[in-house]
């Protein structure tokens, strides 16, 4: 079977070097974390690895029950490793009892590389971050991109972007949902991949009780992503619905659908000198189609939904976000990568001379020389002064670039 290529993950992958971190692929359930396994074990075999010195465990296949136990696990690796194994890869590493225990016992007594993949940021806290602190490097990999969504669609080059762009919003960034034949199925497809998260990933680590309850709140989120939103704005908009729920609930299925990687905070940076605000965040969906899944809707061209796509783009592009606060007002996005800081605004048209000087004013006050763009979906060439205007679409395809790299 031919896979599908992720260069830019699997360059990540092949950019750490020896024994020492472990690699972790990480990302919701679905997005491709066991594809991008087998294509590092493909890329090691070319690059002289013999199969048999791979190890390879997946704890999605029942085969491996027994080797939950952490004891059983450690002795059976130790004893392929003794036997020439040079290489563990272990898929959905979370379903191992004590996982990082042990996988930092490898680590350190014995001479493998090691490379596991999990679903849920939980497994970071507490254990995770005593065992493995400062000794793994995570690659975050998300739904296929625009970018990915029409090589993977073998879209025609002619095809304009914001047409590439309708058709990825319809179906989302998963494989299969794209590959389905109808939009129902389609729909089908990201309601059972949701249905899985919330079952997997977040019912039963959760321990959600009140499973109608917890779809209202993730609905209401998903539904209002980029805007910003409390746990407590929410428990009342909810509760005045008619159905009860407190703000601690919601606080803690706030922090389930974010470890299950459903959802992104974006927290509010100020540029006036007075760094971090405490103040409400802002949360984006990691999927168009699963958002529509859970809330009913079907496809959309809204600015809320342009601005999700460019925050998740610019994730993928391993930029640091955060909403920006300036004296002009709130800024989208502060985007940080290396010593480069990109201060951006999102509309979906700016062709209203009142919409485009409401969002240039947002960048007043910023220090001189700071490096102001304004993404859109128009494609007329508008009276930005010294702003970048860069069309979003191309900009999701990645037919333009930010800042001069990728």
């Amino acid at each position: 079977m031919n896979l599908f290529p992720r260069p830019q993950y699997l360059g990540e992958l092949l950019a750490v070097e020896g024994n020492d971190l472990v690699r972790l692929i990480s990302g919701v359930r679905r997005s491709g974390k066991s594809t991008l396994l087998q294509l590092y074990r493909e890329e090691l075999e070319s690059q002289g690895v013999s199969a048999d010195r791979i190890l390879v465990v997946n704890f999605e296949d029942m085969a491996n029950d027994a080797l939950r136990d952490a004891n059983a696990f450690h002795e059976f690796a130790v004893e392929a490793i003794a036997n020439g194994v040079t290489h563990l890869h272990v898929d959905e590493v979370q379903e191992l009892d004590q996982w990082a225990r042990v996988i930092n016992s490898l680590r350190s007594t014995e001479q493998v590389e090691i490379c596991v993949t999990g679903s849920n940021a939980s497994m970071f806290v507490g254990e995770g971050l005593t065992y493995l602190a400062g000794r793994y490097i995570t690659i975050e990999i998300f739904p296929l991109s625009l970018e990915e969504f029409r090589i993977f669609t073998q879209t025609p080059e002619l095809e304009p972007t914001d047409v590439s762009y309708q058709r990825w919003m319809d179906t989302g960034g998963f494989a299969r949902s794209v590959l389905a034949t109808t939009p129902d199925l389609t729909r089908q497809m990201n309601r059972d991949l949701f249905d899985s998260i919330f079952t997997r990933d977040i019912a039963l680590r959760g321990e959600v009780r009140d499973t109608a309850v917890f779809l209202r709140v993730a609905a209401f989120v998903l539904d209002n992503a980029g805007s910003p939103l409390s746990a407590n704005k929410i428990a009342n908009t909810i509760t005045s619905s008619g159905v009860k729920v407190s703000t601690d609930t919601v606080d803690r299925y706030l922090k389930l659908m974010t470890d299950a990687h459903l959802i992104y905070p974006c927290h509010r940076f100020d540029t006036r000198g007075r760094g971090w605000l405490k103040s409400t965040p802002k949360y984006y969906w990691v999927d168009a189609g699963l958002r529509d899944a859970l809330t009913g809707r079907r496809g959309s061209n809204s600015g809320h939904d342009l601005e999700n796509q460019v925050f998740l783009e610019l994730q993928r592009q391993r930029y640091e976000v955060f909403t920006g606060i300036s004296r002009g007002g709130e800024i989208d996005f502060l985007a940080r990568r290396d010593d480069v800081t990109l201060y951006i605004q999102v509309a979906l048209t700016a062709m209203d001379p009142t919409v485009l000087d409401r969002e240039l004013s947002s960048f007043v006050g910023l220090p001189p020389g700071s490096h102001c763009i304004l993404i859109t979906g128009d494609r007329v060439r508008l009276a930005t002064d010294n702003v970048d205007q860069i069309n979003a679409f191309d900009f999701l395809s990645r037919q333009v670039q930010l800042n001069g790299v990728w």
